[in-house]
C-alpha cells in the first residue's frame, strides 16, 4: 500500500520533503553566446505544492518558477545564484 505521506507524518511537498521546484526573486536578461535570454536574478528558492500555484517558496517569499528542466534544488545555487537560506534550512 502506497500512502502521501512520508515516514515523518508529513506530506510529500511539504518543506523538508522533495523534490522540490526552483524559483528565482526575478528575472532579468542576460547575454548568453551572444543571444540576450532571461535568467534568474536574486536568490533561488525551493518552491512545493501550493507555491507552484500561487507562486510562493516554501519560505513563503514571491518567486518567478524556473523550468525544472533546466534547475534543481539546490543542486543549482552558485555565486551568481545563491541559495535561499531559510529554503536551504526547511528542505534539508
Amino acid at each position: 500500500m502506497t500512502t502521501s505521506r512520508g515516514e515523518s507524518g508529513r506530506s510529500r511537498g511539504e518543506a523538508g520533503q522533495g523534490p522540490w521546484t526552483v524559483g528565482a526573486d526575478d528575472l532579468a536578461d542576460r547575454d548568453w553566446s551572444g543571444e540576450t535570454v532571461q535568467m534568474p536574478s536574486g536568490r533561488l528558492h525551493a518552491v512545493v505544492g501550493e507555491g507552484l500555484i500561487v507562486g510562493r517558496a516554501v519560505c513563503t517569499a514571491p518567486v518567478v518558477l524556473l523550468d525544472p528542466r533546466d534547475w534543481r534544488w539546490p543542486d543549482d545555487g552558485a555565486e551568481e545564484w545563491p541559495l535561499c537560506w531559510i529554503c536551504l534550512t526547511l528542505t534539508r
